[in-house]
């Protein structure tokens, strides 16, 4: 099984790839799954701009299409992920929307960090 673990911040000094690096070990060292470590801001996706649904998978950016061959790579996912005013970040629900059916029927699982939400205290 392909696992994919996301770095879903894409601000400037977060912490996120760090805790995505401790995980990624931990999904490495389990031994089932074919681990990948993938950081969202690589991708640069502006706030979305798909001239059509993203059911129809006619994708016209280059951007979008990365984006797709990455998700579609997998079989599940692990998105790593601050809270931000009791909400997940921005970057992330702009990249779960450039999508459609690249996530269809895989599992996805969350881990959160935060101040207050995330159980940071």
């Amino acid at each position: 099984m392909k696992l994919q673990t996301l770095i879903c911040s894409t601000r400037p000094n977060r912490v996120g790839p760090h805790i995505a690096r401790w995980f990624h070990g931990l999904a490495e060292a389990h031994g089932d799954f074919e681990a990948a470590l993938v950081d969202l801001a690589d991708f640069n996706l502006p706030i979305f701009n798909e001239p059509w649904h993203p059911r129809l998978r006619n994708y016209q950016y280059d951007y979008t299409k990365a984006w797709s061959a990455s998700v579609e790579a997998a079989d599940a996912y692990v998105f790593v992920m601050p809270e931000y005013n009791f909400m997940p970040p921005p970057a992330f629900v702009n990249a779960v929307d450039y999508l459609y059916a690249e996530w269809n029927g895989k599992p996805a699982a969350f881990v959160s960090y935060g101040g207050q939400s995330g159980g940071v205290r």
